[in-house]
């Protein structure tokens, strides 16, 4: 697994994992401790990744958690798992400033 720099600002990070992997989701979210930010990502094996950082705002953050999430389980699991992240965050006072979602991949077209 490759591991993200051990600190950075959000933007920063955000360019690491897109130069390597691809970035599916992004956000950022406030609270009176500072900031916090969740990545979801897809490296070049096919494996998804969950990463959460923190610092006091979003120049400067230093990762708590990254983790491999099942891949056989697919894209769906692997969203869930992030959107379960941040629920937490949110039940634990953060409150979500920014988000950004890449589109599903686009399905074959069946044949007529």
């Amino acid at each position: 697994m490759l591991h993200l720099p051990a600190m950075a600002s959000h933007a920063e990070l955000s360019t690491w994992i897109e130069t390597r992997e691809e970035l599916l989701s992004s956000a950022l979210l406030g609270g009176e401790g500072g900031m916090c930010a969740v990545f979801l990502s897809r490296d070049p094996r096919g494996d998804y990744l969950l990463r959460l950082c923190e610092g006091a705002d979003d120049r400067w953050m230093t990762w708590r958690e990254q983790r491999r999430l099942r891949s056989s389980f697919g894209r769906s699991y692997a969203e869930a798992l992030a959107n379960a992240a941040l629920t937490r965050l949110e039940r634990g006072g953060w409150q979500l400033e920014w988000l950004a979602r890449a589109g599903p991949e686009a399905l074959p077209a069946l044949a007529a």
